[in-house]
């Protein structure tokens, strides 16, 4: 037995000095296990860098008495936790041999996000496969190129629980996934996926069939019971990596499309919305109830991300979709990975629409759970169209509660904390709805919406966030792009069965919108979370005493999140102070009627504040204020 101590730098500027115990196991010579290459340069971080998981001395255990190497596995795991989901960045590994081959991957890979291995699905799949309550789990995935990777290793560790199956589904989208629990094709359903982030990136969204999506305390006991299933496989005698397929191959129980399933229930709930105007005469609706949408134009930009399905949808309904952007899968997605609230995504489906004067634009980000509009200012009475304009964020969530204020009124709406002033007026003045402005992340709308319902305190009909994820009641708050598309179609539909000039842009002529939206990242200069939570803490204390002496400022008391500041001087503008969870930067948002008043009323005021604040201002990158 040869020993080999070596320091690698790992994740979050870890240091961990890995004794490999290097012997022939299971047939494979020495050079096949571990393919080991000097690493000269890495040997003095450990008397530098000693942090994030405690101190790790140079034996063969750390303080817990666990081994540097399993030690690497177990930090790796729970660092992928992310809400209510896994994420991380890819990191490959071979498909057989030892587990200190993932070891030297993980410590190997560039810094930054958690890695997310092979090794992590397997162990994670074993994990959901205790959890749920029934034997049939599904995966889906999106087209990142690795998803099957990935899929097959977490196929591979749920059936290592005893009597649980599970099918692979293919390309799919995130709310297909809690559909197929909720007609009972399976107890639990899992989508490998990074929703709108980096093409490098990929996570894990998990549902069941009694509680629908994980929450974050799930996904707590979901890690700690993957990372114990981890040592137990780190400590057997054999040591050895559990087998995945190569690239493209899924070994589960069955290979089913369950994607056919969910398109007709949207169908279906295309028909119901374009014919539940009571108005329409019998022809019309026996026609509708074949081709509802028949004669309008729809421009789908699906990024050629999982949503790309939803062509075939509208098609089928008799939509012409023949100039649809980005629907073929696209491992590479060679426009950039789909986000309805990218300019360039935006931009390139407003042209579409211009140049086929349609009716609508619809985008969906990679797994489609959420959507953006591109709809025309003016139609004239020859149906041509004109000045399309992004339907969006404060739009998106105005024109959805128009609907719902028809259909229930009184009703609740909850929404993200970053909602504009006039959003509020809308919805409580003109509407005469409800609004709760609650904490960002879907996880978080969704959940104080099932709450305030669940408690019979008021009817919490709509949750959505400005980001686009939307989930209503009456789809079991499923946070789902595609039917939040059939409702604002639907909507469409009916309001040209009653003006053919109508525009959806003239139901929320009311809302009050500031000219200029802006979010100003500032980074946390040395890169630790910790510090973000220190500087932030500091910088929302230092703003909230300003309020009480600057008179063109107005803390906002009911804020839940952050620190929220009115600007008198701009009827209407705010701006908000807020943290990022996962990343080291604190966010600034701003409101206002331009961009000098906004230097005048909002930045200005702070960079002066910050001037006799080091401790805040030497910890954060200012340039986005200074250039402001």
């Amino acid at each position: 037995m040869v020993t080999v101590g070596r320091t690698i730098r790992y994740g979050y500027c870890l240091a961990v000095t890995l004794s490999f115990c290097i012997a022939g196991v299971a047939g494979f010579s020495t050079p096949q296990l571990f393919a080991l290459r000097p690493i000269a340069s890495k040997l003095d971080l450990f008397s530098k860098q000693q942090e994030v998981v405690g101190d790790v001395s140079r034996s063969d255990c750390d303080d817990s008495n666990t081994p540097p190497s399993l030690s690497v596995l177990l930090t790796s795991l729970n660092a992928l936790k992310s809400g209510s989901d896994i994420r991380g960045t890819y990191v490959e590994h071979a498909t057989v041999g030892s587990l200190q081959q993932i070891v030297e991957a993980i410590c190997e890979a560039p810094q930054g996000a958690a890695a997310l291995t092979p090794f992590a699905a397997h162990c994670l799949g074993y994990a959901f496969g205790t959890m749920v309550d029934g034997n049939r789990i599904c995966v889906g995935q999106d087209p990142r190129s690795h998803g099957a990777r990935l899929a097959d290793a977490f196929c591979r560790g749920a059936e290592q629980v005893p009597g649980i199956r599970v099918t692979y589904t293919g390309l799919a989208t995130t709310p297909a996934m809690l559909e197929f629990c909720r007609a009972d094709m399976c107890d639990g359903a899992v989508m490998v996926t990074a929703s709108h982030l980096p093409k490098d990136r990929n996570g894990l969204k998990y549902f069941t069939q009694k509680g629908g999506g994980f929450t974050k305390q799930d996904v707590q006991i979901l890690v700690q019971r993957a990372s114990e299933y981890a040592q137990r496989l780190f400590e057997s005698s054999q040591n050895i990596m559990p087998p995945t397929s190569g690239n493209g191959s899924v070994m589960c129980s069955a290979w089913v499309d369950y994607m056919p399933h969910y398109a007709q229930t949207l169908k279906d709930a295309l028909v119901r919305e374009v014919t539940s105007n009571s108005d329409m005469d019998p022809e019309t609706k026996d026609h509708a109830l074949q081709r509802p949408l028949e004669g309008l134009k729809i421009v789908l930009n699906s990024g050629n991300g999982a949503g790309y399905f939803f062509n075939q949808v509208l098609d089928d309904m008799g939509a012409d979709v023949s100039r649809s952007l980005g629907v073929v899968p696209d491992s590479d997605f060679p426009n950039g990975v789909p986000n309805p609230e990218n300019s360039d995504m935006v931009a390139a489906t407003m042209k579409a629409c211009e140049e086929y004067n349609a009716d609508i634009g619809i985008m969906l980000d990679t797994d489609a759970d959420r959507c953006g509009f591109v709809v025309p200012r003016t139609i004239a009475t020859d149906g041509s169209v004109s000045d399309f304009e992004a339907l969006n964020r404060n739009r998106l969530i105005a024109l959805l509660s128009v609907i719902f204020s028809s259909s229930s009124p009184d009703c609740t709406v909850v929404t993200d904390s970053v909602t504009s002033e006039g959003l509020a007026k809308f919805l409580t003045e003109n509407l005469k709805l409800n609004h709760v402005r609650y904490l960002k992340g879907y996880a978080n709308v969704i959940g104080k919406a099932k709450e305030l319902t669940s408690s019979g305190s008021t009817n919490a009909e709509l949750a959505i966030e400005t980001s686009g994820h939307c989930a209503m009641k009456e789809n079991s708050y499923l946070d789902d792009g595609t039917y939040t598309a059939v409702k604002v179609i639907g909507l469409l539909a009916r309001e040209r069965q009653r003006s053919t000039t109508a525009s959806l842009l003239d139901l929320i002529s009311d809302l009050e919108e500031m000219p200029v939206e802006n979010e100003l990242r500032m980074t946390i200069t040395d890169g630790s979370l910790e510090t973000t939570g220190t500087v932030f803490d500091q910088f929302a204390n230092l703003l909230q005493e300003a309020t009480l002496s600057e008179d063109q400022w107005d803390l906002d008391l009911e804020n839940l999140e952050g620190v929220r500041v009115r600007t008198k001087s701009m009827n209407g503008g705010f701006f908000m102070l807020r943290k990022s969870l996962h990343d080291p930067l604190i966010s600034l948002q701003i409101e206002g009627t331009g961009a000098q008043a906004i230097r005048d009323a909002v930045i200005s005021p702070i960079l002066s504040l910050l001037q006799d604040k080091p401790d805040i201002s030497n910890s954060l990158e200012l340039g986005v204020l200074n250039k402001y």
